[in-house]
């Protein structure tokens, strides 16, 4: 009888510290997992900030080659709801 109870103690100590380690587990390849994407999504923030930059730089010298001249929006363009709205009384 002893030796069946050290075993059912031995089984259900070894499950929990089992699942113990499956949790650190998945907690660790989370944490993996956030980090990376935290990498890409501030790549891609850092690209779309230098694609302003660009953008804007570009709007600048067409704006100081011909100052006259107006920018018009391409084909197809349609504002977003921020920019047709218009104030409620």
């Amino acid at each position: 009888m002893k030796l069946v109870l050290q075993i059912a103690l031995g089984v259900f100590l070894g499950s929990l510290a089992a699942s113990f380690m499956l949790d650190a587990w998945r907690e660790h390849k989370a944490e993996l997992a956030k980090a990376e994407t935290d990498k890409v999504l501030a790549g891609q923030e850092k690209v779309g900030q230098e694609q302003a930059k660009l953008i804007g730089s570009i709007l600048r010298q067409k704006q100081q080659t011909n100052p006259a001249a107006v920018i018009t929006p391409p084909v197809g363009y349609i504002p977003d709801d921020a920019q047709t709205q218009t104030p409620r009384p």
